[in-house]
């Protein structure tokens, strides 16, 4: 049976009997040990350490009981500790208890069973407390034995450092960091933290922040290990403080962040070259950037680039180069020098294989498979790298680099090298892609100046083309007009139909001619549009009047479906006119024996207000094949339709495009053998660009005059009440009726309607202004003859006279010039006497002229070029000039130049009589020296006389001014 140990009890005091009788009552239960002194007391706790009661006396020589319990709870805070005093004054407990930390009091003489009593509560609170401490002491190691494993294990290093930085702790992976290979190297090194700083200026940024924060977190800066390799950290560090506020210990983990710096700044430095490369003008100037950065990014000292020649059977070297060292110039000269073909060579290999090739050691390989070697060793070169560039599954280049140090493979460094040598690659096809596209480009514009000069040679030849056509047709149209007129006065009437053939003949390919400049013009963007209000009624009138021959001429009946009152349409009228001749004048000619219908209607939709021409035809119809060429230039629907019927398949083409010109379209229905629809959709008013409309005016009350038959007609176009008031009153004391319009509108209206023998026109309106009003009269076949006196205020006259003006007036008006203008214009029955100068090389245009002229008792003079009329007219005055352009030695536009240099302020009118096209830089070259531009076989004989008329109206008048 196992015995169990007594507790241990320590009883001292300085008497004897006081200890023995203790010991007589303790010993029976306790193991009792005896001092009779502190002295040789504190001897027995050091040798008996597991004493659990202390029972002291108080009154001791040398050192008192208090006292020595005192340094006992000191040493061994767990023993229970009883003092045994005589006294008891309160203050002496308390100060007892105070100081010694006592358990219990026992005064003398004590009693029995209360010793025994407060030893045994002594005993079984020191057990308490025993196990609680062994409890604690056990949790204690387990935390400590914790703590140890994670410092020694972490995976960031740890370290705890005094205030000047020196270490005092630190763990395994602290020492890995900096280059040591235990703790204590790293502590024996006695280096601070600060000794490892790369940047002295971004220490002292570091410990600046952790003076004024007492913590810094994720701190990159870079370290100089050990071993002397750089390497980037990331810090996060706190300071412990003292009382005082100072740093007293610096605490920290550290970690390793080399590898993250480096894959970002091989993204940063892939970012760079894709976009460097990408801009580079040319591919060596890529190559160099490239280079560049790779070897500033991995600290290698040569960059080099080969290329294959041109037939791809060797390699040479390129001139992308690139070396932070400057003693290499032998180096790379001796690379210029060298080309590899398909061989045992790295480069060739790397080039032939397409994969990269590595060389550790420079030394150690052949000079077979490396030619430069023993140069390469002497500069202290060691590793070299050979990649592949590919585009398109060939290699266009190959990039090598030479480095001082023998390389361990880092599979990293070689991703990314490859991964910029794709990207290099695709740069490089698109480098030649834009290379390519800029040949092609260069070859386009070649194409497209070609183009132009061709459209421009068109345009001349077009032009001469068009005067020469058009001056032998003016001779066949006039000489067949003229000898029609004499057959008749001469009773020749069998001859008078062969002559009027001829005459048809000679205006249907004259038709034909303006048909293809008209295309031409189209086609160029030179077509011009010139909108005015006009009655649709009568425009469809007129228009049957033309083609009814046409019509007849197969047999076939029109029937025309137009209601008076559809009202008016603001649109080019001309272009109108020749659209809807152009398609009844194609229904006349496919259909035999049948119908011909034009119907007009007026329709409002959300898209505007329309006006749709139908022309419907019972002809020959057409497959879908043919509608879908219909509108094409030069195209018919084939060649026995051709052959049938002729044609040049323009008509159509120059319809469809006038509409959409004006903003309509044309759109048409057919089958074979049943006739053929086709609609023509124009908006009722098309958008022009014209100044903006004029401002309601106010009510004015104007009263027209009710000319006499014989009387003559004034027109005042002025948006002025005023002005017509005036004028009226002056011109009614001298003969003149008068007639008023307020705007341009009414102003075109009425000439139309009263053809006036004259008209004054104001060019400042609001809405339509004089010039508008001006080309649009000027324009109409049936006004354009009206002299019309122009009132400005301005006294601008070229550009009016260019368009037939035949008078200016500035204001305030000059009363006895307005009459003067007026006189002027008062219609003649003859123009006997009138001297008119032919200027034409033409001999036969000039007996064309003279035998018209004649007629009307005329005194003509002749000139074959402009230096002879100036010659005659420095002799004499002619009343009129007809002028031709084209001649030899000096053309119309010279004789005009040099007749404004000799005679300033010439009055005399002159009209162009031109078979030529003029252009805009031809009409600026006549402005202001020009009454009026003819097409030569556009205009009849009777057409130029009365535009003489209209121009001489006055001869001794006009006579007497010049």
């Amino acid at each position: 049976m196992e015995t169990v140990a007594k507790p241990k009890i320590l009883v001292v005091d300085d008497e004897s009997v006081n200890r023995e009788l203790l010991e007589r009552v303790l010993t029976s239960r306790y193991q009792v040990y005896s001092a009779d002194g502190a002295i040789s007391a504190l001897s027995i706790l050091e040798q008996e350490s597991d004493i659990e009661v202390i029972i002291s006396d108080q009154n001791m020589p040398q050192i008192m009981g208090t006292e020595f319990l005192a340094k006992v709870a000191e040493s061994q805070p767990d023993t229970i500790r009883i003092l045994m005093t005589a006294r008891t004054d309160t203050r002496d407990l308390i100060e007892a208890i105070n100081t010694s930390k006592i358990f219990k009091f026992i005064p003398k003489p004590f009693k029995r069973e209360n010793l025994l009593s407060i030893v045994e509560q002594a005993v079984s609170t020191h057990r308490l407390l025993r196990a609680r401490t062994l409890s604690l002491q056990n949790t204690i190691d387990e935390v400590e034995e914790r703590y140890r494993d994670l410092f020694e294990n972490a995976i960031e290093g740890i370290f705890i450092a005094d205030k000047e930085g020196y270490f005092q702790l630190v763990n395994p992976v602290m020492a890995q960091i900096l280059g040591y290979p235990s703790p204590q190297a790293l502590l024996d090194a006695g280096l601070k933290l600060e000794d490892y700083f790369i940047s002295k200026e971004a220490y002292s940024s570091f410990y600046a922040s952790l003076s004024a924060l007492q913590s810094v977190s994720d701190f990159e800066p870079q370290f100089l290990r050990a071993d002397q390799q750089k390497i980037w950290v990331a810090l996060n560090v706190r300071s412990m403080l003292n009382d005082q506020g100072e740093i007293e210990s610096i605490q920290g983990f550290v970690q390793d962040i080399t590898q993250r710096k480096r894959a970002e700044a091989g993204i940063q430095m892939l970012q760079t070259v894709v976009l460097e490369a990408g801009n580079a003008p040319d591919l060596n100037t890529a190559l160099d950037l490239v280079l560049q950065h790779i070897c500033q990014y991995t600290g290698w000292v040569i960059g080099e680039a080969w290329i294959p020649t041109l037939d791809r059977q060797t390699l040479q070297f390129s001139t992308a180069w690139y070396s932070p060292q400057h003693d290499l110039v032998d180096f790379r000269q001796m690379s210029y020098d060298l080309i590899f073909a398909a061989s045992e060579n790295l480069i060739a290999q790397v080039w032939r294989k397409n994969t990269p090739q590595w060389i550790w050691q420079l030394d150690q390989v052949s000079l077979q498979v490396f030619p430069r070697r023993d140069a390469a060793v002497r500069l202290g070169l060691q590793g070299c790298l050979a990649l592949p560039i590919r585009s398109k599954q060939s290699v266009v280049a190959v990039l090598v680099f030479f480095m001082p140090q023998t390389l361990e493979q880092d599979s990293r460094l070689v991703g990314l090298i490859n991964t910029i040598a794709a990207q290099l690659g695709a740069i490089f096809q698109r480098k030649r892609d834009e290379s390519e596209i800029l040949r092609m480009n260069q070859e386009l514009a070649l194409a497209r100046d070609q183009a132009l000069e061709a459209s421009k040679a068109k345009s001349a030849f077009m032009a001469t083309m068009s005067h020469e056509l058009r001056t032998p047709l003016n001779a066949i149209i006039g000489y067949s007009e003229m000898l029609q007129e004499d057959a008749r006065d001469e009773g020749r009437e069998d001859m008078v139909a062969d002559l009027q053939k001829i005459y048809t003949a000679g205006k249907h390919l004259l038709e034909l001619i303006n048909d293809i400049l008209d295309i031409s013009k189209i086609e160029a963007g030179k077509m011009e549009i010139f909108a005015e209000e006009f009655t649709i009624p009568d425009l469809i009138r007129e228009i049957v009047d033309v083609v009814l021959p046409a019509v007849q001429k197969n047999n076939n009946q029109i029937r025309v479906a137009c209601d008076e009152s559809i009202g008016v349409m603001y649109a080019d009228v001309a272009k109108v006119r020749q659209c809807l001749i152009n398609l009844l004048s194609n229904a006349a000619k496919f259909t035999q024996n049948g119908t011909i219908s034009l119907e007009v209607e007026r329709r409002q939709t959300n898209n505007g207000n329309w006006i749709i021409f139908i022309v419907q035809d019972t002809g020959i119809g057409m497959t879908e094949a043919t509608i879908s060429k219909l509108f094409r230039p030069f195209t018919q629907a084939d060649n026995s339709t051709t052959r049938k019927y002729g044609g040049t398949g323009l008509g159509l083409a120059i319809t469809k495009r006038f509409a959409q010109m004006m903003g309509g379209d044309i759109t048409v229905e057919s089958e074979p053998n049943q006739g053929s629809t086709f609609r023509l959709y124009l908006p009722s008013t098309i958008e022009v660009k014209l100044p903006k409309k004029s401002e309601p005016m106010p009510p004015v009350h104007l009263k027209d005059d009710q000319p006499s038959p014989q009387q003559p007609i004034v027109l005042i176009i002025d948006d002025d009440p005023y002005v017509h008031d005036v004028m009226k009153r002056f011109l009614n004391k001298h003969g003149f009726a008068v007639k008023m319009a307020l705007n341009g509108l009414d102003g075109i209206r009425m000439a139309r309607e009263i053809m006036p023998d004259a008209i004054t026109l104001d060019v400042v309106m609001p809405g339509m202004d004089g010039w508008n009003v001006l080309g649009i009269l000027k324009a109409d076949p049936k006004t354009s003859n009206i002299p019309i006196i122009m009132i400005t205020i301005d006294g601008s006259k070229e550009a009016g006279y260019a368009l037939g003006v035949s008078d200016f007036l500035t204001k305030p008006i000059n009363r006895n010039r307005l009459l003067s203008s007026l006189n002027r214009c008062r219609r003649t029955d003859t123009l006997a006497n009138s001297r008119i100068l032919v200027v034409e090389d033409e001999a036969d245009a000039r007996h064309m002229l003279r035998w018209m002229l004649e007629k009307e008792k005329c005194t003509v003079w002749e000139a074959d070029n402009g230096q002879t009329a100036l010659d005659v007219i420095s002799q004499s005055t002619p009343d009129l000039i007809l002028l031709d352009l084209m001649m030899p030695e000096m053309d119309g536009f010279e004789f005009v130049e040099a007749l404004r240099q000799q005679y300033p302020g010439w009055k005399v009118p002159i009209v162009v009589i031109t078979a030529m096209t003029l252009s805009a830089a031809d009409r600026l070259r006549l402005n202001g020296s020009v009454q009026k531009i003819l097409q030569k076989g556009a205009c009849s004989l009777g057409d130029l006389l009365q535009e003489i008329h209209s121009l001489l109206p006055g001869i001794e008048s006009a006579s007497a001014d010049n």
